[in-house]
């Protein structure tokens, strides 16, 4: 059975393949794009995703607060290995078998909305009428935890409630279609990556 986890690294889905002329492959329906990000809730901050080749390249900055504690970290996705470090502490880091990946490589040949439809109303939502957002026409995702809302297979919105947890995260600007360098889905080399187990 699948497992969706709420989390703000989830959601964004960072994920990095080979390259589209390799797969045919389309994880958005935008071939390139940089995407600035608020977050409020329990997480307070900021992020930006880059992306390239319709998204089989992709990677994710934020920098956030967290019960008063700031954080910054990148996150970069290649083949099925994600990696994620803080700039501050240059020489460690994790990485982890993303099982999201093998999920939307999935969703890659078919249709990305019906993925989603798919995926989140195994914990609850139902797709709703679509909604403008940022002048984009957006499918809507709703259920009792909150509402989540997709372009092109790219999170727009979220608002979510488990609990005492909250979380919110929207876009607020998005460029596509622009050139994005490579240097955002390179690995540095000097930092040693301790393998986290997949639960």
């Amino acid at each position: 059975m699948r497992k969706l986890i709420f989390s703000s690294a989830c959601i964004i889905l960072v994920l990095s393949v080979t390259t589209s002329q390799e797969t045919g492959m389309k994880l958005y329906g935008i071939r390139s794009g940089i995407i600035d990000y608020s977050y409020a809730g329990d997480k307070v901050g900021k992020g930006t995703l880059y992306f390239s080749n319709y998204g089989l390249k992709s990677a994710m900055y934020t920098e956030v607060i967290t019960n008063g504690e700031q954080t910054k970290g990148w996150v970069v996705t290649t083949g099925d290995t994600q990696y994620m470090w803080d700039p501050s502490r240059p020489d460690e880091g994790m990485k982890i078998q993303n099982p999201m990946v093998a999920w939307m490589k999935e969703a890659a040949r078919g249709n990305l909305d019906t993925f989603y439809e798919t995926t989140y109303s195994q914990v609850g939502f139902t797709k709703g009428p679509d909604e403008t957002f940022l002048g984009r026409n957006c499918m809507t995702m709703k259920g009792d935890m909150g509402k989540l809302l997709f372009w092109n297979g790219i999170m727009m919105y979220m608002d979510m409630k488990m609990g005492a947890f909250n979380s919110h995260q929207e876009v607020t600007s998005l460029k596509i279609d622009v050139p994005v360098d490579s240097k955002y889905f390179a690995i540095p080399k000097n930092i040693k990556f301790t393998e986290m187990p997949v639960f």
